[in-house]
């Protein structure tokens, strides 16, 4: 099967990686040189490394001698790799065997390599070439849809080839079997996984995002982001001069006011655009990225961030990696190491970071770094009254319940009252939904007791389930009271 349009978008990205790691590869094959000859080119080596992996997985597949070897002359052509006779190889066809020998190199020449510069310049490109090479392993296997458990095994054998002695944390050593079903399901532990899934259309995110409740100043907001880096991709293709604009993002704003669920669809929308490689979401916040011993922040940074690449890291309460008169926090050492990955990922990776108004102000004051990285900003404004109506209502239909005329007047006059006292502990959605939770919890204390209990009953929320203010903290949550 021949790559589908998702999967070249994955080459271009991929790609892209390999060529900036090239310039380190190429001053750490030259550290390390003692041939008489002159040392092999960077791009030699890399291709070299690339041509291992594609023979070996492209012999697991299932097909014809004859499929095989066009999809492998398909992806030395996608990937432009050479040998040294500097041709596009194209192995015999009876090399293509399914008994193909479980042993791998002990470590990828390419990793090590950059090991040796990464140690004398403390930067992160064996970690890169890692994660690139894997990602290249599972676009071998994957791109026909279907994954036998022994392509699993063997992807399982080079992910922890590769991982063995870098920096990143290998996987654990349990049963391979549910090592594999995990991988399945998604949980990955490096952040390899490919979304193999082709991207959404972009009509669709947009549409999704029109129909959020409120919001109006977000949307605006996005939509103009969306076509100024449409515009932008669009001077590239005519060879026009494009801004080099950060794409990081604050969302500033109080709790519940829809940042998580605006950043999943930017992290979307970059991705049907071709800017991200995956467009996931990976929310953390400072317990995610601080550790309580020197030297463990960095290594937890690294690792947070090695899984958000190709998407989105959303980091709520960023303000709390820069308490005021922290001293010596770990949490500035959280920053640094975000800084410096952020550079190092800028093409394949965006950071949203989220927090209250003032105190994200104050965050982005702590480092000079931040100011320059982050110059986009977006607020979220609170929910009024109608909106969080709608809300409730929105969670009533999702868990098919109804509510009566005189139940949604009695929720208009709740939700005036709790927004005409609220503070920075109000919760807006989230009041929403845990007065939606209240609501079902007092409508079963009314009708388990009926005589009769029909579907209509079941579904509706009346006047009586909807909780007085009086009986609700500040942030919508039912308060219990004594006996």
């Amino acid at each position: 099967m021949p790559l589908s349009p998702g999967n070249k978008r994955l080459v271009a990205s991929l790609a892209k990686t390999f060529g900036e790691l090239l310039p380190a590869l190429d001053v750490s094959i030259g550290m390390v040189w003692r041939g008489a000859a002159r040392p092999p080119e960077a791009k030699l080596v890399l291709d070299n490394q690339l041509l291992s992996i594609a023979r070996r997985f492209v012999n697991l597949r299932e097909g014809s001698a004859d499929e095989k070897q066009r999809y492998y002359e398909e992806i030395c052509s996608s990937f432009q790799l050479r040998s040294e006779s500097n041709t596009f190889p194209l192995p015999e066809r009876q090399s293509f065997s399914r008994n193909v020998s479980r042993k791998l190199d002990d470590s990828p020449v390419a990793v090590s390599y950059l090991e040796t510069y990464d140690a004398r310049h403390g930067s992160n490109y064996a970690d890169r070439a890692r994660h690139a090479l894997f990602q290249f392993a599972n676009l071998v296997i994957k791109s026909d849809g279907r994954v036998t458990e022994t392509e699993e095994a063997e992807l399982l054998i080079l992910k922890r080839t590769l991982y063995a002695g870098g920096d990143a944390a290998p996987p654990p050593q349990t049963d391979e079997a549910a090592t594999v079903k995990k991988e399945k399901e998604g949980e990955t532990e490096e952040g390899s996984e490919i979304e193999m899934e082709p991207p959404r259309p972009l009509e669709e995110l947009l549409a999704e995002l029109n129909a959020l409740v409120g919001l109006e100043r977000v949307k605006e907001e996005v939509k103009q982001l969306t076509n100024f880096l449409k515009v932008q991709q669009l001077r590239e293709a005519k060879g026009l001069a494009t801004l080099a604009v950060s794409r990081h993002l604050v969302f500033y704003g109080n709790p519940g006011t829809g940042k998580t669920t605006i950043a999943r669809l930017l992290a979307q929308i970059y991705r049907s655009l071709n800017i991200l490689s995956r467009g996931h979401l990976l929310e953390t916040d400072r317990a995610g990225l601080v550790a309580g011993y020197v030297g463990q922040t960095a290594l937890k940074v690294r690792e947070v961030v090695t899984k958000s690449l190709g998407g989105i890291l959303f980091i709520d309460e960023a303000y709390a990696l820069s308490p005021q008169g922290s001293g010596n926090d770990f949490g500035h050492e959280a920053v640094e190491t975000l800084l410096k990955m952020m550079e190092d990922h800028r093409d394949d990776l965006v950071v949203v970071a989220a927090g209250y108004t003032q105190k994200m102000d104050e965050f982005l004051s702590s480092n000079p770094g931040l100011r320059s990285r982050f110059n986009k900003f977006i607020h979220f404004d609170d929910y009024n009254t109608a909106q969080l109506v709608s809300i409730f209502k929105a969670f009533c239909e999702k868990a098919d319940f109804k509510t009566t005329p005189a139940a949604e007047e009695r929720l208009v006059a709740l939700f005036d009252a709790l927004t005409a006292t609220r503070d920075e502990s109000f919760g807006n959605a989230r009041t929403a939904r845990n007065l939606f939770e209240a609501a079902i919890s007092l409508q079963a204390n009314r009708i388990v007791s009926l005589a009769h209990i029909d579907e209509k009953v079941l579904q509706t929320i009346e006047a009586a389930d909807i909780p007085a203010p009086e009986d609700l903290r500040p942030s919508g949550i039912l308060m219990v009271k004594d006996a």
